[in-house]
């Protein structure tokens, strides 16, 4: 895998309009001065990507392609001709999550990337992002611990407790390395599972996770879970993506995690008296949804900064 490609960048889910790491991986490759492959839902609809239109470079070097997760082969267009293909899109709803809209389309749209690619000569990289949730949460089965890239989340849990999207990144995943290893294709993968993406939005439109944080800092949430969620920089996830294919020795799963400033962080919310949920209670919920239970994370046993990829940086 060359450091560099003259060949096209197909990117899924190129606009981002749910989740903004998206975009910003569209960004740079641009300023980059790579071709991109956009593959959206509706190529049409430029209220969802006329913020990436107006980057730099799009004119001449961004294409949109539509692609539908569930139909025959829909990725053909916007990966033919691309020398890599990052697979960023994946189904999440906030509600009316079932199996039939959540579960099977991650599966079966992994697996039909990964199919084209390998009917694709020009593919020499795919790039999978999945989740932190697919090695990190113990369902609160064990003490909080450490995890490495070596570690797997109970797929039976997520089942039993209905929690899908975590089970649906999970299982995607897997499949995709299961492919990989059963049909070695000319193309290698590697895959990326960031924590809780948070910071600038670059589309019209507020996420879910931004979202979130937006009704704390209104004062529109009168207390505070006690819990611990581990976050990486929306644009430290993109930069990483990028390092995933321009560097040769990219291989395997990555753990993407940022620093946490819990004690800087801590005396500001204390001095605003926001009131924390009791823990007590914070245990019953947790009984009923253990998705809420807390979890750490360890150093990367291997990160992608050791292979010089050299976009470690402190977030401006």
């Amino acid at each position: 895998m060359p450091e560099a490609t003259c060949a096209p960048i197909c990117v899924t889910g190129g606009a981002g309009f749910g989740f903004p790491f998206r975009s910003h991986i569209v960004k740079p490759l641009l300023e980059r001065g790579y071709k991109v492959h956009a593959a959206v839902r509706d190529a049409s609809d430029v209220a969802k990507h006329g913020h990436l239109t107006a980057l730099p470079g799009a004119a001449d070097h961004l294409h949109f392609f539509s692609a539908n997760l569930l139909e025959d082969d829909p990725f053909h267009d916007a990966i033919r001709g691309c020398s890599v293909v990052l697979h960023t899109v994946s189904p999440c709803f906030a509600v009316n999550c079932t199996r039939e809209n959540m579960l099977d389309p991650a599966i079966q749209g992994t697996l039909t990337v990964l199919k084209t690619c390998a009917q694709t000569p020009s593919v020499r990289r795919v790039v999978l992002t999945s989740s932190s949730g697919a090695m990190a949460i113990s369902m609160c089965t064990h003490p909080p611990s450490q995890y490495t890239e070596a570690d797997w989340s109970p797929e039976d849990l997520f089942e039993k407790h209905g929690i899908l999207y975590m089970l649906s990144k999970t299982v995607a995943e897997r499949k995709a390395r299961e492919f990989v290893a059963s049909q070695n294709p000319a193309f290698d993968l590697v895959v990326l599972n960031p924590t809780w993406m948070l910071g600038q939005v670059l589309q019209p439109t507020r996420n879910n996770s931004s979202h979130e944080i937006a009704r704390y800092l209104a004062g529109e949430m009168k207390t505070i879970p006690n819990e611990c969620k581990p976050v990486v920089d929306v644009r430290d996830v993109a930069a990483a993506h990028v390092a995933a294919f321009e560097k040769p020795g990219a291989h395997g799963r990555y753990l993407l995690i940022g620093w946490q400033e819990t004690e800087r962080t801590a005396p500001i919310a204390s001095a605003k008296h926001i009131r924390r949920t009791p823990y007590q209670l914070k245990w019953m919920a947790a009984t009923r949804h253990p998705r809420r239970c807390s979890m750490t994370a360890a150093a990367p046993s291997r990160t992608l900064a050791s292979i010089d990829h050299g976009f470690n940086r402190a977030a401006t």
